[in-house]
This record gives structure tokens, sequence and C-alpha cells, in this order.
């Protein structure tokens, strides 16, 4: 099956938290929601993985994503955003989109003060969320969103 409305979906969610600084139940739930019913119905997950392996991933993500929830490094749409991203695929998807998702805040963390000046005043605009000065916390989905992009060429 196609990436496609995965992608669009993760989007969706990371255009949110970029505005918002938290993404809506209905698009986090809803989402997770439809991949579920996707794998009840169908017998695969959107990228044909077995009901196992989506159900696996699911577990996986829970168990990485519930600790920094509880210990307030992540928010609760993340992991119900990540939660989705696993129903939709199987775990080494959501390894890859988690190292993914580090390895794209890190190098933002690193990288947003020498490249912030050079930006378009409409992209920083889009981005003020992730600004150099908001360095204590980013919202994390736009870099679930970019590790979901890494995944999917991996």
């Amino acid at each position: 099956m196609s990436a496609l409305p995965l992608l669009a979906w993760t989007a969706l969610c990371a255009l949110q938290d970029l505005q918002q600084r938290r993404i809506s139940n209905g698009l986090t739930l809803g989402g997770t929601a439809l991949a579920l019913l996707y794998l009840l119905v169908r017998g695969e997950t959107l990228l044909g993985a077995s009901p196992a392996e989506g159900f696996s991933a699911a577990g996986l993500a829970l168990l990485l994503t519930l600790p920094g929830w509880w210990l307030g490094k992540l928010g609760a749409g993340d992991v119900k955003l990540l939660l989705g991203i696993a129903l939709c695929s199987h775990p080494p998807f959501v390894l890859y989109c988690l190292i993914g998702a580090g390895a794209a805040y890190l190098a933002w963390a690193l990288l947003s003060r020498p490249l912030w000046p050079a930006l378009p005043t409409g992209l920083r605009t889009l981005l003020q969320q992730v600004a150099p000065e908001h360095v204590r916390r980013y919202p994390f989905a736009p870099f679930l969103f970019a590790g979901s992009l890494l995944a999917l060429f991996v």
C-alpha cells in the first residue's frame, strides 16, 4: 500500500504542533483509530505488515514513548502520533522513525542558531515554535515527520 496517507497525516500533525504547540485529539486519535480500523479490516498495516507486526510496533511505540511522557519530556500528542505511526507500519519502521526524529532534533538544535538568520521571513514565521530561543523544548511532531520520511527511505 502507499505511504502517502501516513505521510500526509504526520505532516498535518507536525504542522498543527508547529503552529499551536499541541496536536488535537481529533487528529491524533482519529488517525490512530483509522490505522487500527484499516489493520483490522484489511488484515495488514498500511505499509503491508502483518497484524502481529503492527501490534508489536504499537507495543514498542508505547514502550519507548510512555516513559518520556511520564517524565514530561514528550507530550501526549507525540505518544498518540507514534502509536498511530506504529499501527500503520512495523517495528523496524518505528525504530527508524524514532532514530530519524532524534537525529533531526539534534541537528536542528545544533544548526538552528547559525541557520535562523538566513531563513526567509515567511519560513521563520511558520517555524517560530522551533526558533533557537525556544531551545528548551521544541515540539516533537515535526521531528517525527522527518523521522517518518527517513524510515521510508531506509
